[in-house]
């Protein structure tokens, strides 16, 4: 049981139950990573406050955008190729599996066609807005199959593809880094230590500590969102591998140093980590501090570091325990095949530097200052944040970028979008007048391309709706206008003329006379009625006569007839009497005369009677015709009344057009004096036209000309309808305006840019309606600059607790603030000159003028919590050697010549796990390992020159009071070894 205590088998059995279980509950890193790995802003910046507005625009849905990119490589796009392009944004418009909420072509409009399509007509765009609920990469692969075109080149950005290919990029280069990190420390530690089992061992045991760390980690992030990154199983490989194999040096060497001293391989383990374990702790302490500093970080991104620091502890926990059961067990034989334990003990290196600087300390440390000035103080400060760069050309996603860029303005890569939110309705004249203006500003405002409103959605004015158009309708309707009046007025004149020719005078007498014709008509249509009723009258009276003539005819005819019958009755009788009388001669002279006189009768009877019968058959006709003259006498009398009544309405009338026309001739006069006034009137009107004319021409030409007024009829009509739409919310409470700059908008100067015109925006707003509206801008040049602000802000706020907490580690490590400060100190000066060598490295070799954003803070902080280990290393045996050499001077020529080997050797094999990050491919980690390793080389050299300089500075004529105080309790303890150490 002894055994199994001393050999440390318990910890074998703990730490291989743990590496089980870690390995069957780590959840799945990709997705992870993905899901809470990006890059994530304060809530209250503004691209953040533009987001939230942008999806209450939407309904509460998070929405994505992916370009589509249509390039031909061989020239312009033909018609053919265009209509391929509008059918494929047809196909990708209509694929439900895609929950497309917007597809935007150059086959929608001509304002589209404008700006959808390049300006040397090689390359055209398709803006899709997706949900972002669903995977990006599967939404991508869908897109890529579907707008497949012969003849031209496919791609599909955005920020978002960019984003995941740049996970899967950092991933791909993590597997690479584990590769070769592994390969790389394994060859350094068989150089270092000669051995096999030692390489095997301490890879072992990293590994295992990077195992447990990433489950931990991992698992944290997803029960209890710990925050992580894209780059924290990447720093989690580097930093653990690193230092936990220089963790393993300073432990193994410690433990063949007192294996040749002596001791078994139990009491070597228990020695090597009481002395070298002090080391680690207290280096891995100022590497924990440093890493946990990072948690009092405002930005997430900052944030994710602490990772590191729980693996850091992991590892110290791993490291003290685990190992102590390989050394144990294996003891001496751990360096097999290597039987020289004293090999690589000194460091003619550090030796060196250390002796010449003790020697020669101003111009040792002068030579330093020199070398640092032009690190320091020369050289360009300004940062990369465009994303894009972090990937290989071959990605399609920067490919398709990459097009965009040559084809397009700079800004057309990543529009910005305005985001403005009233509380009230903003489809009204004042307040779109309101966003037009506004709209116009930023267009004049220096590096914006184009800006595209609800009131100008093309990105171009709608002259219709300015004054300018609206006067020149206006003044050409004026123009018009006076020429009519010219016409009236030469019409008015005309008829003046004619009224004045028109002698209304002499008509009116000659209607007069009429009236005095009509008034005797009527008085002849009134005799005439009535001589018609006479007439009829006397028809009747003439019908009845006539019947009674007729019916005496007959009775005439009759006695006629008798009277001659009579009368020759009378005649014959005459004549007998005068044969009886004719020898009487009185009587038959007087019956001769008497028979003479009856013949006589009897003779007029007898032509009475001839006479009587024509006139019998006259007066029966007689009778028939005024019984016919009877019957038309009623018609008769109704026409002549008619007659009469027309006659009375033709004298009425004829009075009225008399009096009308008397009336007339005065209104004449009238209407004579009322047209020459008129014209005159006409005349006054024509100049005044002319004069509001040439006012309307000159405001028209004025500044006033560019004045906005869209008619209340027009806003809710629905050729509007769509820019409504698009450019406002559904309640048209918020609305939006797309900015493109002249620049890249991932750059700092679009980012200054951004800043520079929401500022002027907000104050542009001031003094309008608009005053109480939230403005925010969005998108990719408002996301640098909100990123640009918060990463510099808080990197100098971690920096600063970052160093406080070091320092203060440092000075209980050391127990000296000088020591401290000395050290701070060189990390700095190293920091800032690595930054600036980098800087050069990737301009030379890389093409790349500027660092991304965060190279300068995980440079930082892989330097300054890994950089202050060999200075923990250097004092702490500088420490421990205080009771053996009393004199400072040699004590730290003696302490940098041993640790000198550890440190050197701890170097290599950091640096070399930095530089497996090169083959990532990744611009960010590329640099942040140059700038490590130029880091740790500038370390390298500078370490022994300035801490022995500070011994020799600090210590100049005085004893090391830690020397006097050992010497003291040496005394107590062991009196012999006073002699010893006063003779050496």
């Amino acid at each position: 049981m002894q055994r199994f205590r001393e050999k440390h088998v318990l910890a074998l059995i703990i730490w291989l139950g743990l590496a089980l279980i870690a390995i069957f509950t780590l959840p799945n890193i990709s997705q992870l990573v993905r899901d809470k790995g990006a890059i994530s802003l304060p809530s209250n910046v503004e691209s953040e406050v533009a987001n939230k507005i942008q999806k209450m625009a939407a309904g509460g849905k998070s929405v994505r955008s992916l370009i589509l990119v249509f390039n031909n490589k061989n020239g312009k796009i033909t018609s053919e190729q265009s209509q391929q392009i509008t059918d494929a944004a047809n196909a990708v418009k209509s694929d439900a599996s895609l929950h497309t909420n917007s597809v935007t072509s150059p086959g929608d409009n001509s304002a589209a066609k404008k700006q959808l399509t390049s300006d040397d007509k090689t390359t055209q765009m398709v803006m899709v807005t997706l949900p972002s609920k669903y995977k990006v990469r599967s939404q991508t692969d869908k897109l890529l199959t579907k707008i497949k075109t012969p003849g031209l080149r496919t791609y599909v950005t955005g920020n978002d593809i960019l984003n995941e290919d740049f996970s899967t990029v950092t991933e791909k280069g993590l597997q690479k880094t584990e590769i070769i990190a592994a390969i790389f420390i394994f060859i350094v530690l068989i150089i270092v230590f000669r051995s096999l089992f030692i390489p095997i061992i301490s890879l072992l045991t990293v590994g295992l500590s990077y195992l447990m760390s990433l489950n931990v980690v991992m698992n944290l992030a997803d029960k209890y969102n710990f925050p992580i990154s894209n780059f924290t199983q990447v720093f989690l490989v580097v930093v653990l591998f690193g230092i936990g194999t220089d963790y393993n040096i300073l432990l193994y060497d410690r433990f063949k140093e007192e294996i040749k001293n002596g001791l078994d391989a139990t009491a070597a383990a228990r020695t090597a980590r009481k002395h070298a374990g002090r080391t680690i702790l207290y280096s891995g302490s100022s590497v924990l501090i440093g890493f946990t500093a990072l948690a009092l970080a405002k930005f997430e991104f900052y944030r994710s570091g602490v990772a590191v620091a729980v693996g850091v502890a992991i590892l110290l926990a791993v490291l003290l325990t685990f190992n102590m059961f390989f050394m144990s067990m294996l003891g001496e034989k751990l360096f097999w095949p290597s039987k020289d334990l004293s090999a690589h003990d000194r460091s003619f290196l550090w030796n060196l530097l250390s002796k010449i600087t003790l020697s020669h300390t101003f111009v040792m440390v002068g030579i330093l200052v020199i070398a640092a000035i032009p690190l320091l103080f020369f050289g360009t400060q300004q940062l990369n944040f465009n994303n894009a760069d972090e990937l290989p050309d071959t990605v399609q996603s920067k490919a398709g970028y990459e097009v965009i860029q040559a084809h397009y303005p700079a800004g057309m890569s990543g529009p910005s979008t305005l985001y403005i939110e009233s509380k009230k309705s903003l489809d009204n004249q004042k307040d779109l007048a309101e966003l037009d203006d506004l709209t116009g500003y930023l267009n004049s405002e220096p590096g914006v391309k184009t800006v595209a409103s609800v009131t100008r959605p093309s990105g171009d004015k709608i002259q219709q709706l300015y004054l300018k158009s609206q006067l020149g309708k206006l003044v050409n309707g004026l123009n018009q206008a006076n020429y009519g009046l010219k016409k009236v007025q030469k019409g008015l004149t005309s008829a003046n003329k004619q009224l004045a020719s028109s002698n209304a005078s002499q008509n009116a007498a000659q209607v007069q006379k009429l009236a005095n014709g009509a008034k005797s008509l009527q008085a002849g249509a009134q005799q005439l009625s009535q001589g018609v009723s006479t007439y009829t009258a006397g028809v009747g009276q003439l019908s009845s006569g006539s019947q009674q003539l007729s019916r005496g005819a007959s009775s005439l005819t009759s006695g006629v007839g008798q009277l001659q019958a009579g009368s020759q009755q009378v005649t014959s009788g005459i004549r007998q009497l005068q044969r009886r009388t004719s020898r009487i001669p009185s009587i038959r002279q007087s019956a001769g005369r008497l028979a003479a006189g009856s013949s006589s009768v009897t003779s007029g009877l007898g032509r009475l009677r001839s006479q009587s019968t024509p006139f019998a058959s006259g007066l029966n006709r007689l009778n028939q015709g005024s019984s016919q003259l009877q019957q038309k006498s009623t018609t008769l009398t109704s026409g002549a009344r008619s007659v009469a009544s027309g006659s009375a309405q033709v004298n009425s009338g004829v009075q009225e057009l008399n009096t009308k026309m008397k009336q007339l001739e005065a209104q004449t006069q009238k209407l004579q004096h009322g047209l020459t006034s008129a014209n005159n009137a006409l005349g006054q009107i024509d100049n005044g036209t002319n004069t509001v004319n040439n006012y309307l021409k000159q405001m028209q030409k004025s500044y006033l000309g560019n004045t906005f007024y869209m008619p209340a009829d027009t806003v809710k009509s629905s050729s509007f309808t769509p820019s409504l739409d698009t450019f406002m919310s559904k309640n048209r409470k918020i609305t939006n305006m797309t900015i493109v700059l002249t620049s890249d908008p991932s750059t700092t100067q679009s980012a200054k840019r951004i800043r520079t015109i929401s500022s002027d925006v907000k104050a542009r707003l001031k003094n309008t309606d608009l005053k109480n509206a939230t403005v925010a801008i969005g998108g990719q040049s408002s996301q640098t600059a909100d990123l640009q602000k918060t990463a510099n802000g808080d990197f100098l706020r971690t920096v600063a607790i970052m160093l406080i907490g070091i320092g203060l580690a440092l000075m209980i490590v050391t127990r000296s603030l000088v020591q401290a400060l000395t050290i701070i100190g060189t990390l700095i000066v190293t920091y800032f000159g690595s930054l600036q060598i980098t800087r050069w490295i990737s301009g030379y070799l890389m093409a790349r003028d500027m660092l991304t954003w965060n190279t300068p803070f995980f440079s930082f902080i892989m330097l300054i919590a890994l950089g202050v280990d060999y200075s923990i290393f250097l004092m702490m045996r500088y420490r421990d050697d205080a009771s053996a050499i009393p004199d400072v001077r040699r004590r730290i020529l003696h302490s940098a010549t041993i640790i000198g080997t550890v440190v050197i050797s701890a170097a290599i094999i950091l640096g070399g796990t930095f530089a497996a990050l090169i083959p990532s491919n990744v611009l960010t980690l590329i640099q942040v390992a140059t700038a490590v390793i130029v880091g740790l080389i500038i370390l390298v050299i500078a370490l022994p020159i300035i801490m022995s300089a500070m011994i020799k500075w600090t210590y100049p004529y005085v004893t090391d009071k830690m020397y006097q105080k050992k010497l003291e309790e040496d005394e107590k303890n062991h009196p012999t070894r006073r002699s010893k150490h006063s003779e050496s």
